[in-house]
């Protein structure tokens, strides 16, 4: 069985050394953690990948990843572990829109990258700094230290949030695949709201062209995606149809049609029936 470990802080670094075995098992975390490659070689083992690690290279592990080091040279290593609490509390307190709309993209799911997250050389510099001067604030902590430690901290990842994407961008139809499956997730949570589910709101929040959304989403799944809203309309009516005791027009209204007679002939020509079959079928 894979361990878990834990941490008891909000945000939290430590460096250790590693001469010829890193020390742990295989395991997860209950929060994320930016591992910085200080110098050594070996390779890193993420989840189904093995590749290997040498000085200068940075790894973003989700608790949904897990992972472990084969050490080949002398290793020391820089952790930096976060909670999605930090992260949330960042994004709460942030004026800029960048941090609600990259939250879920950026830390919500497993890799699907196993390599250094670093795409860009000039970050490289920047992330290492910025870890170093957070460590520092952490271990040396002075007046205004949260607030110090909250502006590096977003400063941190927003730059890892552009190497990510870039990355990503990069692995071809695996990027693709994730980015498409988030806007159907989107769009099934959001189906009720008919401003969320507007094609440029979904362009918007997913960084595409609006002209380029709808052909993104076919390309993908093969239907359109006007037409796969409605279907997801479709099937939420059907299930309140069969299991409240709301009235058609009241579902009409919460399905986001216009009115019960265009909710009427829209379900007849996706499911097949009038509503009202499924209600006297209760």
């Amino acid at each position: 069985m894979t361990q878990r470990f834990y941490i008891t802080k909000n945000l939290d670094v430590f460096e250790f050394d590693a001469e010829k075995e890193w020390g742990y098992p295989k395991h997860k975390h209950h929060f994320f953690e930016l591992t910085f490659v200080l110098k050594g070689r070996g390779k890193h083992v993420l989840n189904e990948s093995v590749i290997d690690y040498k000085e200068g290279d940075l790894f973003f592990l989700t608790p949904k990843d897990e992972h472990e080091f084969i050490i080949g040279e002398p290793t020391r290593f820089g952790v930096l572990k976060f909670t999605e609490q930090m992260f949330l509390e960042k994004a709460t307190f942030s004026t800029s829109t960048y941090w609600r709309k990259n939250l879920e993209a950026v830390i919500f799911h497993q890799n699907i990258v196993a390599k250094s997250v670093i795409s860009c050389a000039t970050d490289k510099e920047q992330l290492f700094r910025l870890y170093h001067l957070i460590k520092s604030e952490l271990h040396s902590p002075l007046t205004y230290s949260r607030n110090v430690l909250s502006e590096l901290f977003g400063a941190l990842l927003i730059i890892l949030s552009r190497n990510l994407k870039s990355t990503l961008k990069n692995s071809g139809h695996v990027y693709d695949k994730n980015k498409v499956d988030l806007i159907l997730t989107y769009i099934r949570q959001n189906v009720q709201n008919k401003e969320l589910i507007k094609v440029d709101v979904i362009a918007e929040t997913f960084h595409l062209s609006p002209n380029y959304v709808g052909v993104f989403v076919k390309k993908h799944i093969g239907i359109s995606l006007q037409r796969y809203i409605m279907e997801t309309k479709i099937k939420m009516a059907e299930s309140l149809l069969k299991q409240s005791s709301l009235s058609i027009g009241e579902i009409a209204e919460k399905t986001g049609f216009t009115d019960s007679s265009h909710f009427n002939k829209t379900f007849k020509k996706y499911a097949g029936k009038n509503p009202s079959e499924y209600q006297t079928s209760k």
